[in-house]
């Protein structure tokens, strides 16, 4: 999915001000500022609170308005964590960030490493070891991999459930201090439940979703709304600590 000129935002909290496409999303990516230690959870729930579209994907529930935030999202991370199901489900690659975006960041870097949370250490194909990890608990069959390309790769962070806490000291550990929670909603829901989320942005589509799709968590009460943004029939929000 690309973005076109269209895909115009408007900032409506705490001003009021257009956010235009540019090539580097400077105004964007400042109001989506990632500091090194910060756990971001991004997701998309549809108009009726589910994770996924009639087709089971988070796909059939975005747009152009929505992929201009989840690009800034992920070119401010040092690391994209996501659930094995939901790597297989979205066909996720390795994630790349636009070349302006580098340039406006002073690095040749090609975008985020990716964090896959696994248990039967099942994942796609096409992701590298160079820029993926396996995220997995003793207990699990992929904590014994046996491909030695992925020996050292391997991040246990739990006996028998992951422990976001060890997770995310695994990750700084090894210089990806900037964390982007992608979901799918299972992990989503550990994150919230073990207080290990310190942002939350969430894009509210205007698009129904499957009957049987999950909801994504709500909100934590002790989040305060940072900054709220409106194009092309979605919501997008920001709940800080």
């Amino acid at each position: 999915m690309s973005v076109t000129q269209d895909a115009v935002l408007a900032q409506t909290h705490p001003e009021e001000r257009d956010l235009p496409p540019t090539a580097q999303e400077g105004a964007l990516r400042a109001l989506y500022a990632h500091e090194p230690g910060v756990v971001r959870l991004g997701l998309i729930q549809s108009a009726d609170g589910k994770a996924a579209g009639p087709d089971g994907s988070s796909r059939s529930l975005n747009g152009p308005e929505d992929l201009r935030v989840l690009r800034v999202l992920r070119a401010n991370a040092d690391v994209v964590v996501v659930g094995g199901r939901t790597t297989r489900g979205e066909r996720y690659r390795d994630v790349a960030v636009p070349a302006e975006f580098a340039i406006q960041a002073a690095t040749s870097l090609p975008g985020p490493d990716l964090a896959i949370v696994t248990y039967t250490g099942v994942i796609p194909e096409e992701l590298s070891p160079e820029r993926t990890w396996i995220v997995t608990t003793s207990s699990a069959p992929a904590a014994t991999a046996s491909s030695s390309a992925w020996a050292d790769r391997i991040l246990v962070t739990g006996d028998d459930s992951i422990d976001p806490d060890l997770l995310r000291e695994a990750l700084a550990a090894r210089g990806l201090a900037r964390v982007l929670c992608e979901g799918g909603p299972e992990l989503a829901h550990l994150f919230v439940k073990h207080d290990a989320i310190d942002d939350y942005c969430l894009t509210t589509s205007n698009r129904m979703g499957g009957l049987s799709a999950p909801k994504v968590p709500a909100v934590p009460a002790h989040m305060q709304l940072t900054h709220r943004l409106k194009g092309g029939g979605f919501v997008m929000e920001r709940f800080s600590r």
